[in-house]
């Protein structure tokens, strides 16, 4: 009796790290991300490439809200290609005639 009360304590021990794991869906989050240490622009991408598999169009919102730019917002982004244009992830990428935008 002794020896299958301790053989189940130990299974029962072994199990209980088992109940802990976190799954795909929950580590994706933002909020258990956020919790990680990631920053908030590591987030939004990993959001990005999300909906981006799961066929969602967040990337069209996005899109348009780049394309709405005033022209001397724009101006700058084509003088200082440093700038965060709202580009980056947001574009298809047409190799067959390269641009500016695809450096």
């Amino acid at each position: 009796m002794k020896k299958s009360l301790i053989l189940s304590a130990l299974l029962l021990a072994a199990a209980v790290p088992a109940f802990a794991t976190v799954g795909v869906y929950e580590s994706t989050t933002p909020e258990f991300l956020y919790n990680g240490g990631y920053s908030s622009e590591a987030i939004r991408l990993i959001q990005y490439n999300k909906s981006y598999a799961n066929g969602e169009s967040l990337r069209s919102q996005e899109q348009n809200k780049s394309r709405k730019r005033s022209v001397w917002t724009k101006f700058l982004d084509y003088i200082d290609p440093g700038r965060d244009d709202g580009k980056f992830f947001n574009r298809d990428l047409q190799l067959n005639n390269p641009g500016y935008d695809d450096l």
